[in-house]
């Protein structure tokens, strides 16, 4: 697990206990105690929700409470302590703090989790008001991971941010990735035919560095146009932006293993 700010949250002025009795009941904003995949117990904030239309089940979308976002999930039910579950309210303080151009060390950092680590709190404080609303924007809209893990050759990868795949291919569970020309798919079968007849065995450059099970190859992004875009939403489910990879230039460098 990657922990983010060690400093207690000073937003939290008060809690009140909430009783639910059932995941259908839990709400956006509410807190609850969720336990980890290796057993520990973690404070946890649900920032969304959806249901199922055919079973009408609830299911909850949260975030841990001073922990990297990258670590947030569509919690399981056998992993929630619904009588945890309270509302948090908020320092009058606080909210004026984040209103005016100072910022708390825990809310830089958790500036530089939301934006993938792209700029810096001081940055976006003197940004415009068009481009600050843009961001926030930004922010609201990829805050739910859309693709929850990937299949890379042999590798099964979770992934760690929300990316920009096309609509048909968001919102699933796994997607299914050639490990050569990056063509992304939604069924294995779909894969193993594409794996059958794909005739790229590395990426379309030249090989610059070999080490053992390492190869580096150099790529030239104006004659392999068609393999910046399949390239980019890969490394956002990863990097959280891809904003450094598209000023790299025309040229840029693929690591293989």
């Amino acid at each position: 697990p990657v922990s983010g700010d060690s400093e207690a949250d000073s937003a939290t002025l008060s809690s009140v206990s909430v009783k639910v009795e059932s995941v259908n009941d839990l709400q956006i904003g509410h807190r609850l105690s969720a336990k980890w995949k290796d057993g520990s117990i973690h404070q946890a904030e649900i920032i969304e929700t959806r249901v199922n239309q055919q079973t009408k089940q609830k299911s909850v979308y949260v975030h841990y409470i001073d922990e990297n976002r990258r670590l947030d999930e569509w919690l399981p039910d056998d992993r929630m302590d619904l009588s945890s579950v309270q509302i948090v309210q908020k320092s009058d303080s606080v909210a004026g703090n984040k209103n005016g151009n100072r910022q708390t060390r825990h809310q830089k950092r958790k500036f530089e989790d939301i934006t993938g680590g792209v700029g810096t709190a001081e940055a976006a404080d003197h940004e415009d008001p068009v481009t600050q609303r843009l961001e926030r924007d930004h922010m609201e809209a990829t805050k739910v991971k859309n693709i929850m893990c990937i299949q890379l050759g042999k590798y099964e990868v979770d992934t760690w941010y929300y990316s920009p795949y096309p609509d048909e291919y968001s919102n699933c569970d796994k997607l299914f990735i050639c490990e050569f020309c990056l063509k992304y798919m939604r069924k294995l079968g779909t894969l193993e035919r594409h794996m059958a007849k794909c005739e790229w065995r590395h990426p379309p450059g030249d090989e610059i560095y070999r080490d053992d099970r390492l190869s580096v190859f150099e790529v030239d992004g104006k004659k392999t146009q068609n393999l910046l875009p399949k390239l980019v939403p890969l490394v956002e489910i990863i990097l959280g932006s891809q904003d450094s990879l598209l000023r790299c230039g025309p040229i840029f460098v693929l690591r293989c293993l």
